[in-house]
């Protein structure tokens, strides 16, 4: 389930919303059926969910697996879960392991793009 919790209290259940508060819309919310679940540090998952430049950011690993013309939706949670989904159990292996390997490793701009060409190359 990809929720949005609203309100955590020490004493009583967390409350998730599946919906967008102000247009009543899922707007990519919801349930994830099929794909995978990958572990990353927190900090890579706060780098996944920053939309700012490769110079800045220094991850470049996604837009170079769509470049190559691999097909994936991906999750990220603030918890460190990825979830992705693609064109079959290669591709979603592909791009999680691309992504993890990322974090574990500390890779670069560079690195990262010989990590993609080499992954590719086995799909």
């Amino acid at each position: 389930m990809y929720a949005r919790v609203t309100l955590a209290n020490k004493h009583m259940d967390p409350e998730l919303e599946c919906v967008s508060s102000s247009t009543g819309k899922s707007e990519g919310l919801g349930p994830l059926v099929g794909g995978m679940v990958f572990g990353v540090s927190l900090g890579m998952a706060r780098r996944l969910m920053m939309a700012r430049p490769a110079e800045q950011g220094g991850l470049v690993v996604l837009e170079e697996l769509g470049a190559q013309g691999v097909a994936f939706e991906i999750a990220v949670g603030r918890n460190g879960k990825v979830w992705v989904d693609g064109r079959g159990p290669k591709a979603v292996l592909a791009v999680g392991r691309a992504v993890v390997e990322t974090d574990e490793r500390g890779l670069g701009i560079e690195e990262q793009r010989k990590l993609v060409r080499r992954l590719v190359k086995d799909l």
